[in-house]
């Protein structure tokens, strides 16, 4: 008789369910997954993402107590696992985001619990919407009789109970677990969280329509805080524990030590026992020891172990992470790398500038929407796009406007309700409309002109403060580029078109403070937008903004200060500076030129440091307090200077 093989078994199970369901999973998947029987001796799901192929294995949901109705269910939620990773992968970037986050999931067992919660939500309503509600009823079956048929967590640490009561809620919104109240607290505050349609973040976040890096994202900066306050609750929870039982573990050492008397002297000549001296070595050791306990960094992994593993029976994962990491570095070896980073390289190429510069600007314009002006509550980038938004409408053209109600007028709106009336008896019905025009005037620039100043002086490599001067560069090429765009755009559709222009200087005190790093046009291309910002990583040198002034002023001829003075053109110049000047009286002479041109001349301080520049720029100053200020700052002071145009 042929030996029992296990290995066969669980194999030809495998090919049997596959092949029964094969049609239903490839009907799913819309061709975007290949399923396959998972290989002999292979008891869970495994990806291959080269291929685009989930192996599927029926045994590890079969050892769940899984029907083989919920074993669909299941692999249909894998599915959708695994089509987020894959989408995630062809997003730029995407490779490093996932790697990323698979090493958080192993260095963290809270995070990874909270993870596999949120995302089990989103994967079972992505099934849902794309079957019926059947599958709904199987989805609540798998709760209720495999995973969650407990619904008290209170014996779980606060951050685990708070973790699978979001997901339980959730998905059997009318059941509602047992938790500690300062967890119940918490869940109300993340109820609370809603938009200004009133629809929940939890809703937003695990919509099947959100992409893997934005829920991830999302999830960090409002959900993951949460887990961490009260896992630190649980950590003190736990010490005091540690503490006390060591305090009773003293104690016992103590009252056994003094029934011991040896008879030997203490230091006043009376008989000192043994059980004395053990005691004030057992203080000794407890103190030692307790100090040490406290400097200790406390790893959450180490004292909530049985804890994580407990609630992982929860959320099974039917991918290992090993095994994930594993299909990602097989999927990087045959990519040769990260193909939209290839993508980068060529793009760089026919640019003409360097990689890393590019993919570092990228960095920088992504971040700019991240500075909100804490006084508005906007972010910089959305002021800016409001104030252009609102500078092209009021220079639109005349519109036509409806006037309600007239008896008689330019335009017959309703001529069914004309009959209609006129049958009843109405001889005048209000169903005509007619016009009025409305203007929209702007003011009388056609022209505006800005040149930004930067300072590359040596001291600016301090306290962050060159990288914050190139993003706020950054911010202000991005603007204007839109802003100069729009105005083109729009051209037809204003009563007065509207030409912006700028250039950017910088100074250090060399022969290039008289040359623009980038030339007055309204053009700003995207090679010439990254050579500025490389060349703003070069800080050495001198204070000598008013050689760069003096050369600004030396390029108003005539005809610009003719229009300047008849009020077609508006030039403005923005100076960052990080300390006094090298030549203080001199800039100020420059300044009262130039001002006395119809030129406005802001000067931004960097830091403490650059508040010289409240003296020297005076009455047209501003002080960013720290570098990091600087973007709104200048934001601020674009808005105040372009709003009359």
């Amino acid at each position: 008789m042929e030996k029992y093989n296990p290995k066969i078994e669980n194999s030809n199970e495998a090919i049997d369910f596959v092949e029964k369901h094969r049609d239903f999973f490839e009907h799913y998947a819309r061709g975007k997954v290949n399923f396959e029987p998972a290989p002999e001796g292979l008891k869970t799901f495994a990806y291959n993402l080269k291929t685009d192929t989930i192996y599927i294995s029926p045994m590890f949901y079969k050892e769940l107590g899984y029907s083989d109705e919920k074993t669909e269910f299941a692999t249909l939620h894998e599915t959708e696992h695994f089509l987020e990773k894959v989408s995630l992968l062809n997003e730029k970037g995407g490779e490093k985001v996932l790697e990323s986050y698979l090493k958080r999931m192993q260095e963290s067992g809270a995070f990874s619990i909270m993870d596999n919660c949120l995302a089990d939500m989103r994967e079972n309503r992505t099934v849902i919407s794309k079957t019926n509600k059947a599958m709904g009823e199987v989805e609540q079956k798998c709760y209720k009789e495999n995973l969650f048929q407990e619904k008290d967590f209170t014996k779980a640490p606060r951050h685990v109970q708070f973790c699978q009561a979001i997901l339980r809620e959730n998905r059997l919104p009318d059941e509602k677990c047992v938790v500690s109240e300062d967890v119940r607290k918490k869940l109300g505050e993340l109820h609370s969280l809603k938009n200004k349609r009133g629809k929940e973040f939890l809703d937003i976040l695990t919509d099947p329509n959100v992409p893997m890096s934005l829920r991830l994202k999302m999830q960090n900066e409002k959900i993951w805080p949460m887990v961490e306050e009260l896992m630190e609750k649980d950590i003190e929870d736990e010490k005091k524990k540690k503490e006390e039982q060591e305090k009773t573990d003293n104690q016992k050492g103590e009252n056994k030590d003094k029934k011991n008397q040896d008879g030997e002297n203490n230091e006043d000549g009376r008989s000192e026992s043994k059980s004395e001296k053990n005691g004030k070595k057992a203080k000794s050791d407890s103190k030692d020891k307790g100090q040490k306990t406290s400097e200790e960094k406390i790893d959450p992994n180490e004292i909530f172990k049985s804890a994580y593993e407990e609630a992982k029976k929860k959320t099974p994962e039917a991918v290992p992470l090993e095994d994930i990491k594993k299909a990602l570095e097989e999927y990087k070896k045959e990519k040769g790398g990260d193909s939209l980073d290839k993508a980068d390289e060529e793009y760089a190429k026919k640019l003409g500038v360097e990689k890393k510069d590019l993919q570092e600007y990228r960095e920088i314009v992504k971040s700019l929407e991240d500075v909100v002006n804490k006084e508005t509550g906007e972010s910089v980038i959305e002021e800016l796009k409001n104030l252009i938004s609102k500078i092209i409408a009021k220079r639109t053209k005349p519109q036509m406007a409806p006037r309600y109600p007239l008896e008689e007028g330019e335009e017959l709106v309703s001529p069914s309700e004309l009959v209609s009336e006129v049958k009843k008896g109405n001889l005048e019905p209000k169903v005509w409309e007619t016009h009025e025009t409305k203007d929209k005037k702007g003011d009388i620039f056609g022209e505006v002109e800005i040149t930004l100043v930067c300072d590359r002086s040596g001291s600016m490599q301090e306290n962050n403060k060159a990288n914050e001067q190139r993003r706020a560069a950054i911010l202000f090429m991005e603007a204007l580029k839109e802003f100069a765009e729009m105005c083109e755009e729009e051209k037809v559709n204003l009563i007065k078109p509207l030409e912006i222009r700028s250039e950017i200087y910088s100074f250090q005190d060399t022969s290039a403070d008289k040359i623009p790093l980038k030339k007055m046009s309204s053009e700003i291309g995207e090679k010439e937008r990254i050579d500025v910002a490389r060349k703003l990583h070069n800080t050495s040198g001198g204070t000598t903004d008013f050689v760069t002034l003096e050369t600004i002023n030396s390029n108003l001829d005539e005809d610009l200060k003719k229009k300047m003075k008849e009020g077609e053109v508006k030039k403005i110049v923005v100076v960052f500076t990080d300390g006094e000047s090298n030549d203080s009286s001199r800039v100020q002479n420059i300044l009262g030129k130039l001002r006395k041109e119809g030129v406005v001349v802001v000067g931004i301080g960097i830091t403490e440091s650059g508040d010289s520049a409240l003296v020297t720029y005076a009455p047209e100053a501003r002080l960013a307090e720290t570098a990091e200020k600087l973007p709104v700052v200048l934001t601020d002071v674009l808005k105040e200077h372009l709003k009359d145009i």
